[in-house]
């Protein structure tokens, strides 16, 4: 990674704190750039209002959310499995990566007026990219049985639920991962 591309990256970790923070409209680009060491005009150089600097973290956050349906399709269970693990592994590893859930949970609230924002928050929605998964699952009786849409609301406000907290308090412990699994496995097969 260039130094360019370090620096861009940085600005945008510290704007993410600060949005956190502040949320979007108590957040200025004088606050990033006070925050990050950097003059307005450096942060100028980089993105070309505070709009942009958000824009850039949803494109970020739902890239972060957007899974791969048809291998998922192929083997659900072990896709949910994994993508647990995954995100267990990077929330204690990464603390931007949880702090990317607690921004993107309040994204879905913030208004911006911005189309573009809107059509990312649109295509990233969890459940609408796990329903048809969820209902593979159950078909191969690897998933209980029920609404598949209150399914996975269960799986994934439970997660949301966990970054959160480990955002908020960074050395909480997370739970098991059989434990989430628990909510959808069927264990009676």
């Amino acid at each position: 990674m260039d130094k360019g591309e370090e620096r861009k990256k940085q600005l945008l970790q510290v704007a993410l704190d600060v949005f956190i923070e502040k949320g979007y409209y108590g957040t200025s680009t004088r606050e990033i750039a006070r925050r990050a060491g950097v003059s307005s005009g450096l942060l100028f150089h980089y993105f070309n209002s505070k709009k942009s600097i958000y824009l850039e973290l949803v494109k970020i956050g739902v890239e972060e959310m957007r899974i791969d349906t048809e291998i998922a399709m192929e083997a659900p269970y072990e896709y949910l499995l994994q993508t647990v693990k995954h995100v267990f592994e990077q929330l204690e590893s990464n603390p931007s990566f949880g702090k990317m859930f607690v921004f993107m949970d309040a994204v879905q609230y913030t208004t911006v007026n911005e189309k573009e924002i809107e059509l990312l928050l649109k295509s990233m929605d969890i459940c609408r990219q796990w329903i048809p998964v969820i209902l593979e699952g159950q078909r191969r009786g690897e998933f209980r049985a029920g609404n598949s849409h209150a399914l996975c609301v269960a799986v994934f406000g439970a997660i949301q639920g966990i970054a959160q907290e480990k955002v908020r308090i960074p050395d909480t412990p997370l739970p098991e991962t059989d434990w989430l699994m628990d909510l959808i496995v069927n264990r009676t097969r």
